[in-house]
């Protein structure tokens, strides 16, 4: 098959990038003929590493720069700019011919271009982040007359969507959502860049929780904090290190100062070699608010540690079962979040089992089972 991939761009050091390379390299690995298109890209290198068969064309159409503009001239110059994308992106699908054009609701604000292609390609998207998250209804709440205009324009752009031969979605509550819009849904979660074939023993307490993610507001380190803050006193020897980088780290370390918390709650950068750090801890806490598929939690479960999470939208509930290989707490209840992280605490044998059971359940995210999914929904579009 040749593939077609879509996105904006290719150039940070992220979540999606990663999986959108995985995947495209997990295929190109396969055979298939995979061509990367971007179209925001400049002159930013590609942060990770792809298959030497995979083609990359930037299409050198940056939509971010038109923020310098007033909103008159901005209105002109983005149809300016996406008549120059239309016509660069159809000469590519001309000389390439693909047989699928893939994109993500990242670009939903050009899918229209992309449905109006002149080709006989398939045309597939998908979503990485939570329906709710895409809404610009929920960018204006509480402004009259904006909110409603914001209602409309996502009920015209998320109409467009059910002229696409098919809709990716990463789960089943996810799914559910876009089906109101979509009735060609399909549920892939996200697959694991590795599964570790070995793993070091967790017979020894290491007195460590980890976390890894953005710190942003979606991750809500702010409500971890809060909930440690309750049981710190009861876990003296036990402490917290997280990983990762965002707008919200001095917010994050003024709590910390505030809780008193500085030497039991330490923010590292992100880090290249996460596997080993999920493997020198005892459990793994996600706070978000909400997610499109956290795989944050496949990954250290596959390094044999269990979770305690909340259930937000979307993901936790589909990846651990409660009590299994992990424990979930309500959607944003710290109290009790405080309550299951003192429990995996002070239960080592229960959290060993747990442990054990999250590696067996991480198989299932593995790549040779993930993509092969995506690869056999579109040879059956192409049937």
């Amino acid at each position: 098959m040749k593939l077609l991939f879509i996105i904006k761009s290719f150039a940070m050091k992220a979540g999606v990038e990663r999986l959108m390379s995985d995947k495209m390299n997990y295929m190109a690995e396969q055979g298939h003929d995979i061509i990367l298109v971007t179209y925001e890209q400049g002159t930013h290198p590609i942060p990770f590493s792809l298959h030497p068969s995979i083609r990359h064309i930037d299409l050198d159409t940056r939509f971010f720069t038109l923020k310098k503009y007033s909103l008159p001239l901005r209105f002109i110059k983005i149809l300016q700019l996406q008549r120059i994308f239309r016509k660069r992106l159809q000469k590519v699908v001309d000389d390439i011919k693909p047989d699928i054009i893939h994109t993500t609701t990242y670009s939903i604000n050009l899918i229209g271009i992309i449905l109006n292609l002149s080709t006989q390609a398939k045309r597939t998207i998908e979503s990485q982040v939570s329906y709710d998250s895409i809404l610009k209804e929920n960018d204006f709440k509480g402004k009259w007359g904006a909110q409603d205009i914001a209602r409309l324009y996502d009920k015209y752009t998320f109409n467009k969507l059910k002229r696409f031969d098919a809709f990716f979605a990463l789960t089943q509550g996810d799914a559910r959502q876009w089906e109101r819009f979509v009735s060609n849904v399909h549920i892939i979660p996200n697959p694991l860049t590795s599964y570790p074939e070995q793993i070091k023993p967790h017979q020894e307490t290491h007195h460590r929780i980890i976390c890894a993610g953005r710190l942003n507001y979606q991750k809500g380190f702010d409500l971890l904090i809060e909930s440690f803050a309750l049981i710190a006193d009861q876990c003296p020897e036990w402490h917290i290190d997280i990983f990762g980088s965002g707008d919200e780290e001095n917010n994050l370390r003024s709590l910390l100062a505030q809780k008193n918390l500085e030497s039991r709650i330490f923010i590292h950068p992100a880090t290249d070699h996460i596997f080993e750090e999920f493997q020198n801890s005892d459990f793994f806490v996600l706070s978000s608010r909400f997610e499109g598929m956290p795989l944050v939690v496949a990954e250290a479960m596959s390094c044999g540690i269990p979770i305690v999470s909340f259930r937000c939208k979307y993901g936790p509930e589909e990846t651990l079962t409660n009590n299994l290989d992990g424990l979930l707490v309500e959607d944003g209840n710290i109290h009790e979040l405080s309550e299951k992280i003192l429990w995996m605490i002070q239960h080592p044998q229960e959290r060993l089992a747990m442990g054990a059971a999250a590696r067996e359940t991480a198989k299932k995210f593995r790549k040779e089972v993930v993509v092969e999914k995506w690869l056999d929904t579109f040879k059956s579009l192409l049937k």
